[in-house]
């Protein structure tokens, strides 16, 4: 039996490796959805629509009757924007036959807010680098530099300011809207791309180490095998809990790892980790359709993703 999938934010960047992905698997059909009529997603897919931005009032309506119209299955969302509104209506979905892919609201919560997730860190004894809000520093005693200025919520590192020096500090305070401050990490970026069972169970983690990242994207990473880094990762996704796939960021230096970052949703550079032996599409698709998982199997430690730029003809 056919099984429908509807994949959002089809002009993303990694969005024609899932949409091809999923539609190698037997028996699944894709729908693409983006408020972009261009994007390259749909060039993939069995069939797409164009959809108001997330921020449009009739977002939602116009999705529900997609996956009403397309009689969807599950819907696989991918922009952080929709996720907190598609997981308060997720009743409304289901309601039409639809299940979507999405952590509570409350988790995502904890994601979203950088701050919060410095404070879920802490509370769960998980290394992360000291950060602050802008009304603490009169009670910090001694500032050390460099620090990295960023947005409470915000994607792919944009808005965010390295400071090496207090004048600095202010001009970065002054234009980066609903600021915090880190201490900045001088060690090796790591992404590592988990996934959980529909009741947040941690299943397995795949490790990347991010060589180069463009747009806050890696466009180089390389595979890396550490057991007890991704039981640390698994600990964190199953503390929380996020369902399905995620992904948890984080540096290392001679200290060891300190994690900043975690994503309820698949992650940019996850093509590396299918790639490598970890089958976190399929076994997306075996978890909704009530089917045991694979995991990992031969999976490759060193390999190595290098990306390009390339072009679909419509």
């Amino acid at each position: 039996m056919t099984f429908t999938v509807l994949r959002t934010a089809a002009g993303s960047p990694v969005a024609p490796f899932v949409i091809k992905a999923l539609k190698a698997l037997p028996d699944v059909r894709v729908i693409a959805v983006d408020a972009d009529p261009l994007s390259c997603g749909f060039a993939f897919a069995d069939s797409h629509h164009v959809v108001p931005l997330v921020s449009a009032e009739d977002f939602l309506d116009v999705l529900l009757d997609v996956c009403k119209r397309e009689s969807v299955d599950v819907l696989f969302p991918d922009l952080d924007e929709e996720l907190p509104l598609l997981a308060e209506a997720r009743d409304r979905f289901l309601a039409v036959g639809t299940r979507v892919l999405v952590s509570e609201p409350s988790a995502l919560d904890q994601c979203r807010d950088k701050y919060r997730t410095f404070q879920f860190f802490r509370a769960h004894d998980i290394p992360t680098p000291e950060t602050w809000l802008p009304e603490q520093l009169p009670g910090v005693s001694r500032l050390r530099f460099p620090l990295i200025v960023k947005p409470r919520s915000g994607r792919g590192s944009t808005d965010d300011v390295n400071v090496s020096d207090p004048d600095a500090l202010d001009r970065a305070l002054a234009r980066v809207p609903n600021a915090l401050l880190q201490q900045c990490i001088d060690g090796v970026e790591y992404t590592i791309d988990t996934l959980s069972d529909l009741d947040g169970g941690f299943l397995y983690a795949s490790i990347r180490q991010r060589l180069a990242t463009d747009s806050g994207i890696s466009v180089k990473g390389r595979t890396v095998l550490d057991p007890p880094l991704s039981a640390l990762a698994g600990r964190i996704v199953e503390a929380l809990p996020l369902v399905g796939p995620g992904c948890v960021q984080g540096l290392k230096d001679a200290d060891g790892i300190k994690f900043t970052e975690i994503n309820p949703r698949i992650a940019g550079g996850v093509p590396l980790s299918v790639a490598a032996g970890a089958p976190l599409l399929s076994d997306v698709m075996r978890l909704v359709r009530g089917e045991p998982t694979v995991g990992p199997v031969a999976y490759r430690d060193g390999m190595l993703m290098l990306r390009f730029w390339d072009e679909v003809f419509v």
